[in-house]
């Protein structure tokens, strides 16, 4: 076999392989790691619209746009979850963190009213993501 054709062959099995690797492994975690932060952003956004009751109009409208926006991270966490490569999952549970459990406290964080159960929960989702809050 000739040099060049060796070359070739070589530049096409390296690219072949970088586009799987960016396509099927870096491509889902970028994805993953940018909605988590998302996710992280919104509960600082919203912190003060738990509760639409007695807010004006801007509050009220902002509390809508809370429960839309949790219910939509929640799907689109589930959704992202699926395409993650299995040995990035098992690292995540290596480090405590269960990414499926955030995707359905987030549905649940979305219809909690109450001040004391909203935090309880959003903790528990800033957990389950990997936060590393004050108090660690």
């Amino acid at each position: 076999m000739s040099d060049e054709l060796f070359a070739v062959l070589l530049g096409i099995v390296a690219g072949a392989l970088g586009y799987w690797l960016t396509t099927f492994w870096m491509s889902p975690i970028l994805q993953y790691r940018q909605l988590r932060m998302k996710v992280f952003a919104d509960f600082i956004f919203y912190a003060q619209v738990v509760n639409a009751e007695g807010l004006n109009d801007r509050m009220k409208a902002l509390y809508e746009e809370r429960i839309t926006s949790n219910r939509r991270h929640s799907a689109d966490l589930a959704s992202c979850l699926t395409e993650l490569p299995s040995w990035y999952k098992w690292w995540l549970h290596r480090r405590s963190q269960a990414p499926e459990k955030a995707a359905n406290q987030l549905i649940g964080y979305s219809n909690t009213t109450e001040y004391e159960q909203a935090a309880k929960i959003m903790n528990a989702i800033q957990k389950n993501l990997g936060y590393k809050g004050e108090e660690e």
